[in-house]
């Protein structure tokens, strides 16, 4: 298994507090995001990354290079990083998808617990969902009683959403040509 980080953007809505910095390098603690993120996908046995990058990419690249050996990550340029969004650097990626993988936003501060909740053997791909009440802005979704996704966007009646997706995702190989497809659609259709 390999993680796909999505680390393109600028972080515009940060702007503010980051002074012009990729929001995935902001320090929380001793670390920044991404390297927080690069460590728990470590602390669960996944020494495989696959990183989308665009916004300030060798400033990126030797960040992360900090804590990664060069053999251990591959980095895709985005170079409409400014114009795009995260299915379009999700489908730069398509050439990996040759094994199972975990994907999450390079801006997501979690702990690896959450990683092991997903990285177990299961038959079908999975995406975190906290369940909340959520607002217009977010990524909702809606799901059915066996907590199976009906739904995902952030133009989803709100009263129908049993929460935010929070940016984290486990696909598993056998649905990744179909998913390759899907996102191909997406990107062909500005999605």
């Amino acid at each position: 298994m390999k993680a796909i980080i999505l680390a393109a953007g600028m972080g515009k809505r940060l702007a503010n507090v980051s002074n012009g910095t990729p929001k995935s390098m902001i320090e929380v603690g001793e670390k920044s995001i991404i390297h927080h993120q690069i460590e728990s996908c470590q602390k669960v046995g996944i020494e495989k990354f696959v990183i989308v990058l665009g916004y300030k990419i060798e400033l990126m690249k030797q960040h992360i290079l900090e804590v990664l050996a060069e053999e251990n990550v591959t980095f895709i340029e985005n170079p409409i990083y400014d114009k795009t969004n995260t299915l379009y650097s999700l489908w730069l990626t398509r050439e990996h998808f040759d094994d199972d993988f975990i994907y999450f936003n390079a801006d997501v501060l979690f702990r690896s617990h959450l990683l092991e909740k997903i990285i177990k053997p299961s038959k079908y791909s999975e995406l975190l969902l906290e369940t909340k009440s959520c607002c217009e802005e977010e990524v909702k979704m809606i799901i059915d009683d066996e907590m199976r996704i009906l739904e995902i966007s952030k133009q989803l009646e709100i009263p129908k959403c049993a929460g935010e997706f929070i940016g984290i995702g486990k696909f598993n190989k056998d649905i990744l040509p179909q998913f390759a497809k899907f996102l191909q659609y997406g990107t062909d259709n500005n999605q």
